[in-house]
């Protein structure tokens, strides 16, 4: 039987990268508007995120790593899991501040989502290809803007300016079934990250363990509060973006990397990891570099 659920673990990938995420994509941005001084908080997010993508790859490449398990280190190094973790925290730290809410939702779904849902497919698609040549990252391509998560994004920025009210009466059963589909990410990707987890050598993921966890809850978090003494945003504002770009691995990531074969067994098991390790790096990494 744990035979056959293992085996199984494309097929939930596939529901949910084809199905639960694509709805989720389009009602969120579509019910997102942007205020000016929350633009900055998106931006810092987004460059904290290529930043590590970049210091990933590198690192991958130091280790002579294959293909695929670069494409798995960058995934996991890179997208961190700023909602389903994130959030509470936020909540715990600020509680009764639905402004501090607001601009957490806001940096998190656009600063860190939207690359989750569009970057890291192409990550796993590129580095889980069989072959560098020009017909297979065109074919890579293509597949990706003919998804369902790309089509959602475009009609989600699309509906975006219209700021729909979930309290519209036309508009409140679709927010209510976003409630209901948004209980079931977290089941269905914590379901493949444990069919993808089994036993894997020290020797091969101590190394992968400590650069994913380095650049995850380190690197990115530190290029965060940079960027924010830099547009001197105030001291929540840093409080808030340290905090969600600490957060370990997204459980997403080792999805799509199991979605396109990009060595989801290694993705899984370093986005395990991370989240044990998390529970000692946040508060270090927090009390650094805000106190």
């Amino acid at each position: 039987m744990v035979f056959l659920l293992r085996s199984q673990s494309t097929l939930f990938s596939k529901l949910l990268t084809q199905i639960v995420l694509p709805v989720i994509i389009f009602v969120e941005l579509a019910m997102h508007t942007i205020a000016p001084r929350q633009l900055l908080m998106v931006l810092v997010m987004f460059v904290s995120v290529v930043a590590t993508l970049a210091a990933a790859w590198a690192a991958g490449r130091a280790l002579r790593l294959p293909r695929p398990t670069i494409g798995a280190l960058v995934i996991v190094s890179s997208f961190g899991s700023s909602a389903l973790l994130g959030y509470p925290l936020i909540q715990y730290a600020f509680p009764g501040d639905p402004e501090v809410m607001a601009d957490a939702i806001l940096a998190s779904e656009l600063g860190m989502g939207l690359p989750l849902f569009t970057i890291c497919p192409m990550i796993a698609l590129y580095f889980g290809s069989a072959s560098q040549d020009k017909s297979a990252m065109k074919k890579a391509a293509t597949q990706y803007f003919r998804s369902p998560m790309f089509i959602a994004v475009l009609l989600g920025l699309a509906a975006s300016p219209f700021s729909l009210d979930p309290r519209n009466p036309l508009v409140a059963p679709f927010s209510i079934a976003l409630n209901i589909i948004s209980g079931a990410v977290a089941f269905l990707a914590t379901l493949v990250l444990g069919l993808q987890l089994h036993q894997v050598s020290p020797r091969k993921i101590l190394p992968l363990v400590l650069v994913s966890a380095v650049i995850q809850m380190g690197l990115e978090p530190y290029l965060t509060y940079l960027q924010a003494e830099l547009y001197r945003l105030s001291t929540e504002q840093q409080e808030v973006l340290v905090l969600l770009s600490s957060m370990p691995s997204a459980v997403l990531g080792p999805v799509f990397a199991t979605r396109y074969q990009c060595d989801g067994e290694t993705a899984s098991a370093l986005a395990f990891i991370n989240i044990l390790l998390s529970v000692i790096l946040i508060p270090v990494v927090f009390s650094v570099l805000i106190t």
